[in-house]
């Protein structure tokens, strides 16, 4: 694992952001963000792109359903992160995503991350 693997970070919750970004970053992650918002994820992806994301799906101000799209037309994978739990959570072509349950386990989560950065993008 090398500092150079980039996990984009979207999450509006501070002290859920700062945890990830900590836990991340000490398993030799790069840390992009962490963003609060999906307009700040997009604009970074217009300026780096990187090996895996993690998008917290409700956001203050909307969701992450866009920045998502733009990650899957990348061809970078991601998984979505919530703590709700319904037949209807995605949009249809998002159906299938990925979805790590909050609160998450590290193991999980950074097995994810790990799967991820060390096969490509699936």
């Amino acid at each position: 694992m090398t500092g150079e693997t980039q996990v984009l970070v979207l999450e509006d919750e501070p002290l859920i952001a700062m945890d990830l970004e900590d836990l991340l970053i000490t398993k030799g992650y790069q840390v992009v963000g962490p963003f609060s918002t999906a307009a700040d994820a997009l604009e970074s992806l217009a300026q780096t792109q990187p090996d895996t994301a993690l998008l917290d799906i409700y956001l203050f101000n909307g969701t992450s359903f866009d920045v998502a799209r733009e990650l899957k037309r990348l061809g970078i994978d991601y998984a979505f992160m919530t703590g709700l739990v319904a037949p209807d959570l995605l949009p249809p072509d998002l159906e299938g995503s990925r979805i790590i349950l909050k609160p998450y386990r590290e193991k999980e989560l950074l097995s994810f991350v790990a799967t991820r950065t060390t096969e490509g993008s699936v």
